[in-house]
């Protein structure tokens, strides 16, 4: 019998539900601490000023230590969520902070599009997080990414064994010609840019609709290869659209916190120059 007062965790939609109450009851606070400032002829955009750049120390933080997993403070998805949803307390915040979307002056009009920059990325981070890996996992292999240069050049170098090994002349004719002018360039060069921008298998399609248009003209030899080399291009294929993805998690990771560091610099600049202004 299961005993009455075991723990039980909440569901993903409870502790959704509460994460967003509290950062709602957060932000709810910070307007109201704001009002107070007001009504005793203080400024405002001190408190949230301030409250901002304390947040976006804490999102740095909190950044650095989702990506040292090693240390005993709580799993990786918690401190995780924990960013997401101080990210949109930090939104928050700057909506009570500037008099519009894009502050006035060439600085702060620069600080406000980094932080838009940097939230409107932090947006496609949780999106990204959340269907890129169900796509890496779509197909058959999942090589890291720094090892996936090695297998496209184990693909190739397999490719241009099968052909060489052709001992038909038919097969060598036909086969061969149709690897130099379309097999040779995809297998040796580099995925192109359109691919990485939206991974699609029109290649793949081509190059084995032209195998399959060639098996007339081959003998069983011939057939064996280009049914290999038909494997191949499927192989490379699923190499390039990990490729393209894995790319995309990296160059957001790198953009996001470029971003952020500029955020945060920005901000204690900008406190720096509102303190000594009214200290004068």
């Amino acid at each position: 019998m299961p005993n009455a007062l075991s723990f039980r965790c909440p569901s993903f939609r409870l502790r959704r539900t509460l994460a967003v109450v509290v950062t709602g009851t957060a932000i709810a606070v910070a307007a109201a601490a704001a009002w107070v400032a007001e009504t005793r002829l203080a400024n405002p955009a001190w408190v949230t000023g301030t409250t901002l750049s304390a947040t976006v120390l804490l999102l740095m933080l909190l950044g650095i230590r989702r990506r040292i997993p090693v240390l005993p403070l709580g799993s990786v998805s918690t401190w995780t969520q924990i960013h997401i949803y101080t990210g949109l307390f930090a939104a928050g915040v700057y909506a009570l902070h500037v008099p519009t979307l894009i502050a006035d002056g060439m600085f702060e009009g620069t600080l406000s599009v980094l932080f838009l920059l940097v939230t409107a990325s932090g947006v496609y981070g949780i999106f990204a997080s959340r269907t890129i890996p169900k796509r890496l996992n779509a197909t058959e292999a999942q090589p890291r990414f720094d090892q996936l240069a090695w297998h496209r050049e184990q693909i190739a170098t397999a490719a241009a064994d099968w052909v060489r090994s052709l001992k038909e002349p038919a097969s060598i004719a036909v086969l061969g010609d149709f690897y130099g002018a379309a097999l040779q360039p995809y297998f040796l060069g580099p995925p192109p840019r359109s691919y990485l921008i939206a991974p699609r298998g029109t290649r793949r399609q081509r190059l084995l609709a032209g195998l399959g248009e060639l098996d007339r003209y081959l003998d069983g030899d011939g057939r064996d290869a280009a049914g290999r080399l038909a494997a191949l291009v499927r192989r490379r294929d699923d190499l390039d659209y990990q490729y393209a993805m894995q790319l995309r998690l990296r160059v957001w990771i790198v953009f996001h916190a470029a971003v952020s560091v500029l955020v945060l610099l920005g901000s204690v600049l900008h406190v720096a120059l509102v303190w000594r202004f009214h200290a004068t």
